[in-house]
């Protein structure tokens, strides 16, 4: 490989950020790791923290699922979030697009069936870009740098999953007991439309009263 930002270098070192292929004077040391000068820059944060890179030590790896590859693994369910070492996220994953296989391939869905099958693809390429923007963000977080937007993160995730494995447990067991109930109920799916606009509409009205205090 040549370096990217010097082609007539030969190298064999990747940054484990971007995963592209640098010299040694391309690299800045980020606490006990090596990322390349662009990723760095990228950072406000880590700019100050950055000192030149020390010359590598042979036979070192590095135990993290680079982003791209993270993105390929994404694209079988459930194995970009395993590469992640996000298990739980895997079976939701895998469990959420198995059950939209189901209602794509069901005939008494009726008009709803262009619905699913649309949730079904979108959700299909969700799993590996969302892999690939965890690992991303884990690789940065590994390099020192801080990444901006990911407070309480974690506690949001956690919330939906919980919400999603009860939705689909409490419609799967209610359709065991009650033949035909899921087609039954998902002739109220535009409820939950309602729902989010009414949440979204509440949250706008309480943001703009503290603002309005603060003014006077």
């Amino acid at each position: 490989m040549n370096c990217t930002n010097h082609p007539d270098i030969t190298t064999e070192q990747t940054c484990p950020v971007c995963s592209k292929p640098f010299c040694e004077r391309c690299f800045v040391r980020m606490g006990d790791r090596q990322i390349c000068t662009s990723c760095c820059a990228m950072n406000p944060a880590g700019r100050s923290a950055a000192r030149p890179a020390a010359p590598p030590l042979l036979g070192t790896t590095e135990a993290l699922c680079s982003p791209p590859t993270a993105f390929a693994l994404g694209m079988i369910p459930g194995v970009g979030a395993i590469c992640n070492g996000e298990y739980l996220k895997a079976f939701v994953h895998v469990l959420t697009f198995g059950f939209l296989i189901s209602l794509t391939g069901n005939s008494r869905v009726g008009s709803f069936h262009p619905l699913f099958v649309i949730m079904m693809i979108a959700f299909y390429w969700y799993m590996p870009v969302e892999a690939y923007h965890t690992a991303k963000r884990r690789a940065f977080l590994g390099s020192g740098l801080k990444v901006y937007g990911q407070g309480g993160s974690k506690g949001a995730e956690s919330l939906w999953t919980g919400v999603i494995l009860i939705l689909i447990g409490s419609l799967l067991f209610v359709n065991e007991l009650l033949s035909g109930f899921l087609e039954s109920a998902l002739r109220f799916w535009p409820l939950v439309l309602v729902a989010f606009g009414i949440h979204k509409v509440w949250e706008h009205f309480n943001k703009v009263r503290p603002l309005e205090a603060v003014k006077e």
